[in-house]
């Protein structure tokens, strides 16, 4: 079980946080070569453009995932710091419920568009359904986070502790 958790660990680590960073490497050394080419060769590279947007559009999703992991996105709690543990344990409830209702309701349309979708870039010509792979990803990523955190703070409500129990220590920041 240990080790299936590990492997487990580690592909999700791939997938949130080492293929975001090897993706944003690639963007970053297109934009070098789009510097070289255009401002000493003179003769600038389309394709390093179009690489950058695409790469961007991936790094922004899967980054999202490990945003959400370690609960270190933007968020508007000015009611939620206002209230009582039991009214934010109620904030984040809802908050979990409508994540998990409307991402999943999402997600198969979102996937039976991605498999149909015959578009490609316009230079490179990479099929745009592994550009947006990403976001299925992102959907899935979050609903099954949504749903531990769900039940761990209905937990704490029947236990009438409240407070928030995922994501106080870096060991728990895997869901």
């Amino acid at each position: 079980m240990r080790q299936l958790r590990k492997i487990v660990r580690w592909f999700i680590d791939f997938i949130e946080v080492f293929l975001p960073i090897a993706v944003f490497v690639a963007l970053f050394l297109a934009f070098l070569t789009n510097v070289f080419f255009r401002y000493v060769v003179k003769n600038p590279q389309n394709w390093t453009f179009e690489f950058s947007v695409n790469a961007f559009v991936v790094v922004g999703l899967l980054g999202a995932c490990a945003a959400y992991r370690k609960e270190d996105h933007v968020v508007f709690d000015l009611l939620y710091t206002r209230l009582n543990a039991r009214g934010q344990n109620i904030l984040r409830v809802l908050g979990s419920i409508i994540v998990i209702v409307f991402f999943s309701i999402a997600l198969p349309g979102s996937i039976r568009y991605l498999v149909k979708l015959p578009a490609v870039t316009s230079i490179m010509r990479i099929p745009l359904r592994f550009v947006f792979v990403a976001y299925p990803i992102l959907l899935i990523s979050t609903v099954i986070r949504s749903v531990y955190r769900l039940i761990l703070d209905i937990r704490m409500y029947r236990n009438k502790s409240y407070v928030q129990v995922y994501n106080t220590e870096e060991r728990d920041a895997l869901i």
